[in-house]
């Protein structure tokens, strides 16, 4: 069977669910068919892009995937894309959990996240020389069907057809087919807008936004900058836009009066401070040099002198703290895996039962929730210490002073055992020349601590510091913050969105948040007396979704969230135009609401982005099933997220179905959601931690809604929630019956 050349972008595109009997209908994905092999690519790729080939042998079922991952397609697909990109950076490095094995330029690696096949399937592939560092997939190999590295370098299977010039007709082609597309009618079952289209309000001026932003928006914007202000909102309230536009006015008035004035916008990600750079640049204010936007990661790698640089010779996993984070948690996974199978036998007995109990239980939430914990540990406690494995060391992690945020551990053998962990951990990195991103903030926290940054920082460091998503910061990262501002003498001036409802922990682990032990730093250390400011206008979804969520959010006085969550709903207000109450629809049976699902993606579908938020993961199976029979339909363009990883892309798809998690929806917008996955809160007696997150994830899940909201039940589960029955009842949301099958 000839081989398919494709690309990373390609790839990715597939991975997000597509059916492979869509391609042909796709806007975006054009394969070109010759007698030496199958192409495919995407309309951003160009004759310089690198190139994948997949050598296909006797796929009868699949094209894009051997035959045998068949059922596991999208992860797959994700898994190649990614290390298309990784084989761009040389010296090429995976993490730890795909279990890579170099010999020359070929390297094996786990084919499916997880290693969840029955087959522990992994690739044999070759990063080739030159300066595009194209692959080739070579074969699959098993447990039950091994090749060695060694044996296939020596074998005649590594023949690779001259491509060269059906390449170049490939990508000539696709330009031909994407012109000719885009002068026509747009095809219904896909259309991407460029990101600087993203969102209607984009392209408007500053003077445009000044005039539309709300009355507390603007008290925050006009607020005088003596003091560190903490804006809180709840989602859609416009948060970003505030901060963005505050940034803004304080570099003009500047001008105006002849001051000099350096502006860092700190974000926890480059999806963000991409975001933010962009809306400046279209604001018609000119280039604003005054001002820097970017993710604490960058900051730090900037600012650190070489000779402080502690990352020489090492490479660092992740790209900003959100990546950088999700590498850590990857990395720590491993190590308690291995940990609980072997040296845990020595300290069972020595640890208090509490942590005994989070160390043997077989439950993979408990587990997520213990990575989290240890995570912080190391980076916030034992690394900010700059406290490294050696003589000694031991004792001074032990003499630390314990902060009710950090993880609670009663015992000098608890510190021993963690200790054992972190050292294992760093072991483990240095093994591979690796460096996280919590030791570079550690390294750099240090630095900012010297003599030498005291001076230099009234030069390089900034009069007002904002901070986008404050809640996504760690103790470390927020204790970085402290010293990035130019001066000594005074409280630093940092001004700070925060969503009530996020904490950093859910964004990372969902669900398994709930059993954390460590919690938040408390904002306000080194930041002297702070503002608070609320906002209570949303300018996302319509009064009547606004209804449905506040009746939502008044379930929640009953639980205790702490003051740091609370929002005060009932001064909330929306701007948009008025739109169809809010539908519960109940069917008779499971089957009869997957009926109703579908025939509701039918009838709406092509009027706007489509999402199905599904609230309780334990039901997630159900409804992805449901997703891929949608998608197979041909009908529609169904991308399913099972991880907050695989959302990149998809905020600028403008039609199709998005199909996830309602934990892993936050950021994105639709113009209509479908909710489903709704546990009944009284029959199920949930905890109420339990209670607290599905009512949290249901808020979220009504929250990424622009104009239209139907929620789905049936009787086969209990039917309706009560929340949902009340919300009835008080006349916020219309009932009707769904599928009596």
């Amino acid at each position: 069977m000839k081989p398919l050349v494709t690309t990373a972008r390609a790839l990715s595109e597939l991975a997000t669910g597509l059916s492979p009997d869509a391609v042909s209908a796709s806007s975006v994905l054009f394969e070109y068919d010759t007698q030496d092999a199958l192409f495919l690519v995407s309309a951003e790729d160009t004759v310089e892009s690198q190139r994948i080939t997949l050598i296909r042998k006797g796929n009868r079922r699949e094209r894009y995937v051997p035959d045998e991952l068949a059922g596991f397609r999208r992860d797959v697909l994700a898994r190649m894309a990614s290390f298309a990109d990784r084989a761009r950076t040389r010296p090429l490095s995976l993490p730890r959990n795909w279990s890579q094995y170099k010999y020359d330029s070929l390297v094996a690696f786990f084919a499916v996240p997880g290693r969840d096949d029955d087959n522990s399937t992994r690739w044999i592939a070759e990063v080739l020389s030159g300066e595009r560092a194209d692959i080739v997939l070579w074969r699959t190999t098993t447990a039950s069907n091994k090749a060695t590295l060694e044996e296939f370098s020596e074998s005649e299977d590594r023949n690779l057809s001259d491509v060269e010039k059906h390449w170049k007709d490939a990508i000539a082609s696709a330009r031909t087919h994407f012109a000719q597309a885009n002068g026509g009618s747009v095809a219904d079952v896909d259309m991407y807008l460029s990101s600087v289209q993203q969102s209607p309000t984009r392209g408007w001026t500053f003077d445009r936004w000044m005039r539309e932003v709300s009355d507390r928006q603007r008290a925050f914007i006009d607020a005088p900058t003596d003091k560190s202000i903490r804006l809180r909102g709840p989602a859609g309230s416009g948060k970003t836009i505030a901060l963005t536009l505050k940034a803004v006015r304080e570099v003009l008035r500047a001008r105006d009066i002849g001051e000099e004035l350096r502006v860092l916008i700190v974000t926890h990600s480059w999806g963000l401070a991409t975001e933010i750079d962009e809306a400046i640049g279209s604001m018609s204010v000119g280039q604003l040099r005054e001002i820097d936007v970017f993710p604490l990661l960058e900051i730090a790698q900037t600012v650190l002198p070489p000779q402080h640089h502690g990352s020489a010779g090492f490479t660092l996993i992740g790209d900003d703290s959100y990546s950088g984070k999700q590498a850590q948690l990857d990395e720590i996974q491993d190590l308690l895996r291995e940990f609980i199978d072997g040296d845990w036998v020595t300290y069972r007995d020595r640890v208090g039962k509490p942590l005994q109990e989070r160390f043997d239980s077989p439950n993979e939430k408990d587990r997520l929730a213990l990575t989290w914990d240890l995570l912080i540990e190391f980076g916030s406690v034992i690394g900010a210490s700059a406290i490294f494995p050696g003589a000694g060391s031991e004792q001074r992690y032990a003499q630390l002073p314990r902060a009710s945020w950090m993880l609670p551990l009663k015992t000098r053998e608890e510190l021993r055992m963690v200790f054992r962990l972190y050292s294992k951990f760093m072991e483990n990195l240095e093994a591979r020349s690796l460096m996280t991103s919590d030791q570079l903030l550690a390294d750099f926290l240090s630095y900012l601590e010297t003599h030498a940054w005291n001076r230099s920082r009234k030069v390089q460091g900034y009069d007002l510091v904002f901070v986008d998503e404050f809640h996504l910061f760690s103790p470390l990262e927020r204790q970085v913050l402290h010293y990035l501002t130019r001066d000594v003498s005074s409280y630093p001036r940092v001004f700070m969105a925060v969503d009530p409802r996020q904490s950093p922990s859910e964004a990372f682990i969902g669900v398994a948040s709930d059993e954390t032990w460590s919690t938040s730093a408390q904002t306000e250390d080194g930041l002297g007396e702070i503002a608070n400011f609320e906002l209570t206008t949303v300018h996302r979804f319509t009064p009547q979704i606004l209804d449905l969520i506040k009746h939502v959010h008044h379930e929640f006085p009953t639980l205790d969230l702490g003051h740091d969550w609370d929002v005060d709903f009932s001064a909330v207000e929306s701007t948009q135009k008025d739109g169809p109450r809010p539908r519960l629809v109940i069917a008779a049976s499971r089957v009869g609401e997957e009926t109703d699902i579908y025939r509701t993606i039918h009838e709406i579908y092509g009027a706007g982005r489509l999402a199905l938020a599904i609230v309780d993961m334990r039901q997630w199976q159900r409804y992805s099933e449901l997703a891929s029979r949608v998608g197979q339909s041909g009908k529609f363009h169904v991308s399913t997220i099972s991880g907050r990883t695989e959302v990149d892309g998809l905020g600028y798809r403008q039609r199709g179905v998005v199909v996830g998690p309602a934990e892993y929806l936050a950021g994105l917008q639709f113009s209509t959601v479908l909710v489903a996955g709704i546990p009944d809160l009284q029959t199920a007696a949930p905890t109420p931690n339990e209670k607290t997150r599905i009512l949290s994830l249901l808020y979220l899940a009504l929250s990424r809604a622009e104009r239209e909201v139907r929620v789905f039940a049936n009787d086969d589960d209990g039917g309706a929630a009560e929340v949902l029955l009340r919300a009835v009842t008080n006349d916020i949301m219309d009932v009707e019956q769904g599928s009596r099958t």
